[in-house]
């Protein structure tokens, strides 16, 4: 399938019914557990750092020291503690929350000061930089999709649309390695032989982790961090070159879902 013709296929999709409901087993089960776990080893550890050791000195450098350092503490005293008792779910909802709210914060902060291009490459430059430094082995596998999926092939469905069959369907469901990221997700094409994966994602995590109220913005969705710290970076890290995977992100704003599209050339 040609590049126009991946993006045209799914534009204004809007909400797709998600792939799990709240229960014991999402707050419970594996999936939950594997979230738990990246959003400590990905969030806490490697993301974090990306708001108090680069955005928030810039902002300092940029503006009024004073007033930044009584900002950043406001908007940090909003965190959410996680506690010991919590499910490995609301583990994942709180770390999540609590790195989109700041990340918000500061993002909207540097808009004061910058242009667009120079918002853009201290955003997007610093957490593609500190995703080579900080998660080669992430990047590596995520690169490897194209190779791994060489010789697999879709069954068409009776309408010849491609969608993963029932056996991959609950391997997705169960085992997302990007759900801690997204939230629950459907895969709406899948075609690996074509080169091309669709994933449709009801209500992104980005945008519901956090409460509205305990954003810098809450009149507004997290929309900065969105574009900027998911979406750019993703889509410059995988960019298709060489023949490579290629993610492009499609958010519906000002609603919460999106559509991922990942290709990557066939022989």
């Amino acid at each position: 399938m040609r590049d126009d013709a991946i993006i045209t296929s799914d534009q204004g999709t809007g909400r797709v019914p998600g792939a799990k409901k709240p229960g014991f087993y999402y707050n419970w089960g594996p999936q939950a557990w594997i979230d738990m776990w990246m959003s400590n080893s990905m969030l806490l550890k490697k993301a974090m750092p990306i708001i108090s050791h680069t955005l928030v000195p810039i902002l300092r450098l940029s503006g009024d020291r004073l007033q930044v350092d009584r900002d950043y503490a406001a908007i940090r005293s909003r965190r959410e503690v996680v506690r010991w008792s919590d499910s490995p779910r609301e583990k994942w909802r709180k770390r999540y929350g609590n790195f989109v709210r700041e990340a918000e914060w500061a993002l909207l902060e540097l808009r004061k000061y910058y242009s667009q291009k120079q918002y853009e490459d201290i955003v997007i430059g610093t957490s593609v930089a500190l995703s080579h430094e900080n998660s080669p082995e992430f990047l590596k596998m995520m690169n490897s999709m194209s190779e791994k999926n060489t010789n697999k092939k879709a069954r068409p469905t009776r309408d010849g649309s491609t969608r993963p069959g029932r056996w991959s369907t609950f391997l997705f469901e169960t085992f997302n390695p990007a759900h801690w990221l997204t939230g629950p997700a459907t895969i709406t094409e899948y075609d690996p032989a074509g080169g091309i994966t669709v994933m449709e994602i009801p209500d992104c995590a980005w945008h519901t982790c956090a409460s509205a109220d305990s954003l810098p913005n809450p009149n507004a969705l997290p929309e900065e961090g969105c574009l900027n710290i998911c979406k750019g970076p993703f889509e410059a890290l995988f960019n298709g070159a060489g023949g490579g995977l290629k993610m492009e992100f499609d958010p519906h704003l000002p609603e919460t879902s999106c559509t991922v599209r990942m290709s990557w050339q066939v022989n």
